[in-house]
């Protein structure tokens, strides 16, 4: 091949990163990490495994809050401590010369109490999900959803400090995020509800904060 095929050649983003080619590797649940959230040795080697001729690893889905987790063995992005494991799996993945990007979310009312200690999972208004033995959560209070957005803000403060070249937030699978967009689960009456530009606030917000602690 005399030439390198559009696939594998290098892509500038609009911030100047530049990523050595445009293979991804896209952010697959293991649930591997420990009951606390921090991360194991063989999470680590997972990537680093992986890691090295694709040009950018997009690292699974890390909860932002303790009452986040969306399943078992998730990892975290919660606390201060979480830094030293995930600095482990961004160094083994640029080590190897990839670019490493970290998912982050909060699961909302997806989460089982028996994730969280059995405590009640939290979302935009006590509503269940719509599938059968699904928890009614709590509602979030306007003060607690401003404490979320910045929770989404300490996460990718961390995420830099542990060596990451760049977050995705994950807004889909009916997570908090989704949770909040979505008429079905977001029944509130003030500025976080109603309407489609109310309810797409908080997305927005946590975008916001993203790009400013980014």
């Amino acid at each position: 091949m005399k030439s390198l095929t559009p696939i594998l050649n290098p892509l500038t983003l609009p911030n100047g990163a530049v990523l050595k080619n445009r293979l991804v590797m896209a952010p697959m649940t293991t649930c591997t990490g420990f009951y606390d959230g921090t991360v194991t040795s063989e999470l680590v080697e997972y990537y680093r495994a992986r890691a090295g001729s694709i040009g950018t690893v997009i690292v699974e889905c890390c909860f932002i809050d303790n009452r986040g987790p969306a399943f078992p063995g998730a990892i975290a992005i919660d606390s201060d401590n979480k830094i030293p494991g995930l600095k482990r799996i961004a160094d083994a993945i640029k080590s190897e010369g990839s670019t490493a990007i970290l998912q982050i979310y909060h699961g909302g009312r997806m989460v089982e109490p028996e994730l969280i200690g059995g405590k009640t999972p939290v979302a935009p208004s006590a509503i269940a999900a719509p599938r059968e033995g699904a928890t009614k959560p709590l509602a979030l209070s306007a003060e607690e959803v401003e404490t979320m957005i910045t929770k989404f803000g300490d996460a990718v403060n961390r995420a830099i400090k542990a060596g990451f070249d760049g977050v995705e937030i994950h807004g889909a699978n009916t997570y908090l995020i989704q949770q909040f967009y979505s008429p079905n689960s977001n029944q509130r009456d003030d500025k976080w509800g109603g309407s489609r530009d109310n309810r797409a606030r908080f997305p927005l917000e946590v975008l916001e904060i993203t790009h400013k602690d980014g």
